[in-house]
């Protein structure tokens, strides 16, 4: 690894040494820079060995940054960098990574950039030389920005919602561009109703050494781990162990692993980390066993089960583990059940997703019972159920609930009712603790 070209100067010196940056927009973008922040600097042609990671803020990085710089981890974790500055021609073995969409660095390169592949998020890169890439370069999210004052020269370039500019191109195998025209017809992606997602194109698909590969958001991370991607360049042969650790690492990645290494236990592993992993399982597994399991585990996983599996009884199973009533089928549907959500739910119960015949006056009591009832004015309304009658109900299930009550549906009317009810001996001490913490609204009915 290349060692001596990098140091760290402060922001003070870059706006010293090079004032015609400070002239970039993208500089200092936010203007939350201090002059004592840091940009890590060569003066000069680089040379590098490997991955050059420019998502400088994650943990990972600012070791491999600390080895880099020859500074204790502790040392390097106490300094905030802003940027990156190459100033003449800057080569690596391996790939530019900038694997994060929402944040970067400041980058400059004075001169030429040649690389694996280079892909590029929320960093804000100028480059005023060419870029040669031996595979892929690809500028995916909409915040960062991407300025290449010559030539992209790379068998696949790609633009996805990025704001990228360049004054030429060279791309002899594909070439997409979202943000402009000049994509031909049969590089452009195809959506997918059944899952939502933009589809790449079989032009690239073909390219690639994982024909799995079917968006844009799985290349990309394939790039975030600076692989070979490329079909003809004879990527490395994946591994069982290879696949156990990506999966470990993210579960979607499932869905990426060839036939050959599916195996139970690799889906086991991934469902172990979460539910969601399902839908790339290999479908034989699928049994209503496991459906089961993971339904009990957390009832949220109801949502990514196959409805040919989906019972009434998988569907109280959900309801008593805790999930949302619009993850379970409409045909088992009951005040039972829908209560059983309301009471189970990790949030706050909402009447909203109750189709309108299923909501009655007993309903609604449980859902002032169970919670805040934020929605009832709403519903009793749509369903031509009185509000009081229901509120009545609700006090006359004990004293307990006063709490909802009060707290969210107070009134003369509730208020004298609850009065009457346990205004007295008996629940003389709950009552006048009642009245002490909604003094004030009490007051107000006075006035």
């Amino acid at each position: 690894m290349q060692t001596s070209s990098f140091k760290l100067i402060t922001i003070a010196e870059i706006k010293k040494n090079y004032p015609f940056l400070a002239e970039d927009e993208k500089f200092d973008y936010f203007e939350d820079w201090e002059d004592t922040d840091h940009f890590v600097v060569a003066d000069g042609e680089v040379n590098f060995d490997g991955n050059f990671y420019l998502d400088l803020y994650e943990d990972k990085e600012k070791k491999g940054l600390a080895n880099l710089l020859n500074l204790p981890v502790k040392k390097m974790e106490e300094i905030r960098i802003e940027g990156v500055l190459i100033d003449g021609d800057f080569s690596t073995t391996g790939s530019i990574i900038n694997a994060e969409g929402d944040y970067g660095p400041y980058v400059f390169v004075s001169g030429n950039v040649n690389c694996q592949s280079l892909l590029s998020g929320g960093a804000n890169v100028q480059i005023n030389g060419n870029v040669v890439a031996k595979e892929v370069v690809m500028t995916f999210y909409n915040h960062g920005s991407f300025n290449c004052k010559g030539l992209i020269d790379a068998p696949v370039f790609i633009v996805t919602d990025h704001n990228t500019t360049f004054s030429d191109r060279k791309n002899q195998l594909f070439y997409y561009n979202d943000r402009t025209d000049d994509t031909e017809p049969q590089n452009e992606c195809k959506y997918d109703d059944e899952t939502d997602e933009e589809i790449i194109s079989n032009e690239l698909r073909k390219l690639l050494e994982n024909p799995l590969i079917e968006t844009f958001e799985e290349l990309e991370r394939d790039l975030a781990r600076g692989e070979l991607v490329l079909k003809h360049n004879n990527p490395p042969a994946k591994t069982y162990e290879y696949w156990r650790e990506r999966v470990l690492a993210n579960y979607r990645d499932l869905k990426l692993v060839p036939m050959e290494f599916k195996t139970e236990e690799l889906c086991t592993l991934a469902l172990n980390s979460t539910f969601h992993a399902l839908p790339f399982v290999h479908q034989d597994l699928v049994t209503a066993e496991l459906c089961e399991k993971l339904v009990t585990k957390d009832g949220f996983a109801i949502q990514v089960i196959p409805d040919e599996r989906i019972t009434k009884e998988l569907s109280f199973k959900a309801a008593q583990s805790g999930t949302m009533l619009r993850f379970i089928p409409t045909e088992f549907y009951s005040e039972e059940l829908i209560v059983l959500v309301f009471k189970n739910g990790k949030y706050e119960p909402d009447i909203n997703d109750v189709p309108s015949p299923f909501i009655t006056a007993g309903l609604l009591v449980e859902y002032v019972k169970i919670g805040k009832g934020l929605w009832l004015d709403k519903a009793c309304k749509q369903s031509g159920i009185d509000k009081l009658m229901v509120l009545k109900q609700v006090i006359d299930s004990g004293i307990e609930y006063l709490e909802n009550i009060f707290g969210n549906h107070f009134s003369k009317e509730v208020a004298d009712y609850a009065a009457s009810v346990y205004d007295n001996e008996i629940y003389k001490v709950e009552w006048n603790a009642y009245v002490v913490k909604y003094k004030q609204k009490f007051e107000r009915l006075t006035k």
